[in-house]
């Protein structure tokens, strides 16, 4: 796709009204649907990808038989989990029927999905899918939305990863724990969020997406950095999963990786979450050097449980994979 200077300027201006007029019906044209697409919805695929695999780790599918993808744009979100979950029935709603449009004849294109009509009352079960809509949303709408999507069977929500967005959709967490659901991801629990503590208020709950490797050998994408100030290494994403139906345990022994390790000379610092709170581990790279490059250098994501040392130091982990127990209850 060749974007000409009138494109990035399009780009721009779209990007400006997201941020400061969230009322606003962004599309005006085709093109601007197309333009969005092929940038800045990519980038939001790729975080959904992220977030895909941590649920595959943790051994969950969607069980439901219809995906709602609310507040769809060009439905970057449906089309990423459809071919994944193997749901082949589609809704979309946004404010823009151009916008519905698009992302229907965009699904149809990549995949076998059957379109189906958008209904508040989910009469069928449903996964409904929220994506980069909180920066977009008041106070009081945000809460409106958060109990409206507890009429769905299976919750997944995601937002982009900054301070203020992620503690934004962590304070929806409490919502859909007392309306009955149970947490899929990323938590290993459903105790209260400790990153709401007082002392942690300068904390929050974020991760960072692998982008295609392919990008950085992309004239289109270095383009693209420069000319909408993309930094193409970085993608911090947040997000819930939740489902009706307890599909996996709890782990009150699994601690979840937060943000990026603090690499340091000889060693490196892990910001972890569990059932006990939050805590800083080390890992020393001569206790294991494996371990070391794999968590600290590779900054890989997950849930681990550790062995540690008479110091409190790392030495040894096993991934969840190997240790959480997966239920059908």
């Amino acid at each position: 796709m060749k974007l000409n200077t009138h494109d990035w300027n399009r780009l721009r201006e779209l990007r400006e009204g997201f941020l400061k007029n969230h009322s606003k019906n962004y599309w005006h044209t085709q093109r601007d649907l197309e333009l969005y697409d092929h940038t800045y919805a990519a980038r939001i695929g790729w975080k959904w990808n992220a977030v895909l695999e941590d649920l595959s780790e943790v051994g969950w599918l969607p069980q439901t038989e219809q995906i709602v993808d609310w507040g769809c744009g060009t439905g970057i979100a449906a089309r990423t989990v459809a071919p994944w979950s193997g749901i082949s029935q589609v809704a979309f709603f946004d404010q823009s029927p151009h916008a519905i449009a698009f992302a229907q004849k965009k699904i149809q294109e990549e995949h076998q999905c059957t379109i189906s009509t958008f209904s508040e009352q989910h009469k069928v079960p449903t996964l409904l899918l929220i994506s980069h809509v909180v920066s977009e949303l008041s106070e009081k709408e945000l809460l409106e939305l958060a109990y409206n999507a507890t009429s769905a069977q299976e919750v997944i929500w995601v937002e982009p990863g900054s301070h203020e967005l992620s503690r934004k959709l962590g304070s929806m967490r409490k919502i859909f724990l007392e309306a009955g659901y149970h947490l899929i991801a990323p938590c290993t629990h459903e105790n209260r969020c400790p990153m709401f503590q007082e002392k942690q208020a300068r904390d929050w709950c974020h991760f960072f997406a692998q982008p295609p490797t392919g990008i950085f050998q992309s004239s289109f994408w270095h383009e693209a950095s420069r000319e909408l100030g993309i930094d193409l290494r970085s993608l911090p994403y947040c997000y819930l999963a939740f489902s009706k139906k307890r599909s996996t345990s709890s782990q009150p022994n699994g601690e979840r990786l937060i943000g990026k390790p603090r690499a340091l000379k000889g060693h490196g610092k892990l910001f972890c979450c569990s059932a006990a709170g939050l805590c800083e581990r080390v890992l020393q790279k001569r206790d294991n050097p494996h371990l070391f490059k794999k968590l600290i250098k590779n900054e890989e994501r997950g849930v681990y449980k550790w062995s540690l040392n008479q110091s409190g130091h790392i030495t040894d982990a096993q991934e969840w994979t190997s240790f959480g127990v997966i239920e059908n209850s």
